[in-house]
């Protein structure tokens, strides 16, 4: 254990190093006057658009040292075992206090995180003139948020636990159910989830439309659901993104980007994402990603599963953890980030949890493993 946690010290120390020469680069680097000129912004305004990253740099660095801190606990302190025997002291069925385990971990260490993403809202945010959002509005997003994951996690952790109850097949099936689950995402979060959140208007700029239609014809891009995202009642930062597939795709611009930039700049952002669909990035990296999903689960845990031995041990339990939040992170991924992004990050989940496997927790990774995970990067 104690080789575990100074790996995972030094990993700390190696990513703190990062975020700090970072941190120096900003304060260091000049910035010429000519691009100075072109961005449209004086001395002050570069002083502060510094001091802004530099801040959010610090959270950032605070954030690493909670989450690698809940590692240690959780490798070190048994806190999971704890959790488990408390609840299996009154809950007689195996499944539910197995999945309470999962809900009360995860609710815990999202808890701990509130207090850092409240400061970087209301206090860093805010004095850089970014945060429009209110108390009440923050409390309601991370209410629905947390409210919505637990049940996703229930949701996914139920289908899990009885597919494993086909012991020869069940790893195929498993596989297949994640890959359902990331089409059904792609599909729902627009047209069921995100509207929660946001009030969605269709786009009314004709000059916009102009432009997004002429980019339309010159890219043979069929672009027809066209609209406007009310982010301007949390914040002023700019942005826009595709989402969704063929009759439900979508292209969704914040408000704030509409009021920023000129038409003919939207059209330039929107050529980069439409970049991504026309050179089938997002198909090439499913089917790869789907790939690795299938032989990852076949070659690493076929015949290997007991979930008496994962809650017995903290290394497992760790493991199977940290996979349940790659797994809802995948779909907040899905909301939050570029496609093209999103996959190519999922494609290279089998290498990231391969090599800290072998360095955290000492698992034995021969070579049939090794060359699963390598060609499926290869295809990447």
């Amino acid at each position: 254990m104690s080789e575990v946690l100074i790996i995972i010290i030094i990993y700390l120390i190696a990513k703190l190093s990062l975020d700090i020469l970072q941190i120096q680069t900003i304060k260091t680097v000049p910035i010429d006057q000519q691009s100075i000129n072109l961005l449209g912004i004086n001395s002050d305004e570069e002083y502060k658009s510094r001091r802004y990253n530099i801040e959010k740099l610090k959270i950032s660095i605070l954030r690493n040292i909670v989450y690698v801190g809940w590692i240690i606990y959780l490798l070190s302190g048994g806190l999971v075992i704890e959790i488990n025997s408390y609840l299996e002291s009154f809950l007689l069925n195996e499944y539910l206090h197995n999945l309470g385990v999962i809900l009360i971990v995860f609710i815990v260490i999202h808890l701990s995180m509130l207090p850092l993403s409240y400061f970087s809202t209301f206090v860093i945010e805010d004095k850089y003139g970014f945060n429009t959002s209110t108390k009440r509005l923050f409390l309601r997003d991370n209410l629905v948020s947390l409210l919505m994951t637990l049940i996703l996690i229930t949701v996914m952790s139920s289908v899990f636990f009885y597919l494993v109850s086909f012991t020869e097949i069940w790893w195929l099936l498993l596989a297949s159910t994640m890959f359902i689950f990331i089409i059904l995402s792609i599909y729902i979060y627009p047209t069921y989830i995100s509207p929660i959140f946001n009030k969605f208007d269709n786009l009314d700029d004709d000059a916009i439309k102009s432009e997004i239609s002429d980019l339309s014809k010159q890219t043979n891009f069929s672009i027809n659901n066209l609209y406007v995202m009310d982010k301007s009642k949390r914040t002023k930062h700019p942005n826009a993104y595709f989402t969704g597939f063929k009759n439900n795709r979508r292209i969704v611009f914040y408000d704030t980007l509409i009021d920023l930039l000129s038409p003919k700049e939207i059209k330039a952002v929107l050529a980069h994402e439409i970049g991504h669909y026309k050179h089938n990035h997002i198909i090439k990296s499913l089917i790869v990603s789907t790939a690795v999903i299938f032989i990852g689960i076949f070659l690493s845990i076929k015949n290997q599963f007991n979930l008496r031995i994962i809650f017995s041990s903290n290394k497992l339990t760790l493991r199977g953890i940290l996979e349940a939040l790659a797994a809802v992170g995948f779909f907040i991924g899905v909301a939050k980030l570029p496609f093209a992004m999103v996959y190519i990050l999922l494609s290279l989940a089998p290498i990231i949890m391969t090599t800290f496997g072998a360095l955290f927790l000492n698992e034995k990774v021969r070579w049939k493993r090794w060359t699963a995970v390598i060609v499926g990067f290869a295809g990447v």
